[in-house]
């Protein structure tokens, strides 16, 4: 085994019945697992990974470039259609990809926005993109993009949902402005 870090989950809930009443099918989980995995890989572009599922590797990223794993995560179709984003302003900075309109989804699975480095899903992240986008995609389609927000820690709050997917920002107002900006450039 090469240099690097191995995680093995095997048998999760074998010994503690009260859990598995819980559990979906396989599929299911197996699907809320590797939506996980993805969402790590996307971040970490600069890491090598493998996903395995019932001894075959279902998924392989190497390390490589952003826009490479990015691609090999949200299709083609995003990468022939996507722009490059990376604005900064007074501690904050913008980047990543933006799927231009003409490559609109009809869900939302494909929109990942990160906080320093941490995936989350953020109202405010959220409405700030969707405003972003308001004049030039309309009705039941969403864009797709991979951004990324680097913000001073200080400015913003973590601990705001058990799971640490949702955040506050001292200055909401500046932070849903400045990515309103920097997506409608």
């Amino acid at each position: 085994h090469g240099q690097g870090t191995t995680i093995d989950v095997a048998d999760l809930y074998f010994n503690t019945p009260a859990r598995r009443k819980f559990l979906r099918m396989e599929a299911t989980e197996y699907a809320h697992c590797a939506e996980t995995f993805h969402r790590i890989a996307l971040a970490r572009h600069d890491v090598a990974m493998s996903l395995r599922h019932n001894g075959r590797v279902t998924a392989h990223f190497p390390r490589g470039e952003a826009l490479a794993r990015a691609t090999a995560i949200l299709g083609d179709t995003f990468a022939q259609g996507c722009r490059p984003v990376d604005e900064s302003i007074a501690g904050l900075r913008l980047y990543g990809y933006a799927g231009d309109p003409a490559i609109g989804r009809g869900n939302r699975d494909h929109q990942f926005v990160y906080v320093n480095g941490r995936f989350v899903r953020d109202k405010l992240l959220a409405h700030a993109t969707r405003d972003a986008y308001t004049d030039v995609m309309h009705g039941d389609r969403f864009p797709a993009f991979a951004l990324f927000l680097d913000i001073d820690p200080s400015a913003v709050d973590v601990n705001v949902h058990p799971a640490k997917t949702e955040v506050r920002f001292r200055d909401s107002r500046a932070v849903h402005q400045f990515i309103v900006r920097a997506l409608s450039k």
